[in-house]
């Protein structure tokens, strides 16, 4: 019989220390599980799913998966299945992840140069449709979303039903099973019990708690 793994992938300009607190806590209740490094704050979309899959390939190939991404993490998640059509993923989970991009790395991508240094922005700017949909149609996609905007540039830039840093609407994916709101900011809904309470019932039950609170796709 085949192991089950959750893989968790950290965002942009952050490092696998930012998972930790998920990571300990799903370990804390028997959750086998791992946390990637990856280079996303300067080099590009592809370099990174190549750094991904020399970390992950072994386990992938002898183990049931089940991945946790916060917010480019998500997007790196969504292009490694697609590209290599992975078959034994269970459930994914999406923590802040913006699907149809990011109004922020549109304006930071009209300074001169920094497209260049910072490569992944190209990949985060605003897109009308997700580029990043799951072509394997059984695997089960939960979406975390915070709605915590007390930030200096999304107080100016982006609406009020935003991280801070994404816009829910952004967030949001057609593809997904299960989708929750919670009263956070970007930078530290990964870090909230509340979070690790939601990740688990998705882990375990493929939906969320405290329904009433979940985003309506009809």
């Amino acid at each position: 019989m085949r192991n089950q793994i959750t893989i968790l992938s950290h965002g942009f300009n952050k490092s696998f220390e930012d998972m930790s607190y998920l990571s300990d806590g799903l370990s804390h209740h028997g959750v086998n599980n791992i946390i990637v490094n990856l280079p996303i704050t300067f080099k590009s979309l592809n370099d990174c799913l190549n750094s991904l899959h020399v970390q992950i390939y072994d386990i992938v190939k002898k183990n049931n998966i089940n991945f946790i991404g916060h917010s480019m993490g998500g997007l790196i998640i969504r292009s490694y299945i697609n590209k290599w059509k992975l078959e034994n993923v269970n459930r994914c989970i999406f923590i802040a992840t913006p699907h149809l991009g990011s109004k922020l790395a549109k304006i930071s991508g009209c300074i001169p140069f920094y497209e260049d240094i910072f490569k992944p922005i190209k990949d985060l700017k605003p897109s009308v449709e997700n580029k990043y949909l799951l072509i394997n149609k059984n695997i089960e996609i939960g979406l975390i979303v915070g709605s915590k905007n007390s930030t200096f540039l999304g107080n100016i830039f982006l609406s009020a039903e935003s991280d801070g840093r994404v816009e829910i609407k952004s967030a949001l994916s057609s593809d997904a099973k299960d989708a929750i709101i919670l009263p956070y900011g970007h930078k530290e809904i990964h870090h909230k019990e509340e979070t690790l309470n939601q990740v688990k019932s998705f882990l375990i039950n493929g939906m969320f708690h405290e329904n009433n609170r979940k985003h309506n796709f009809a």
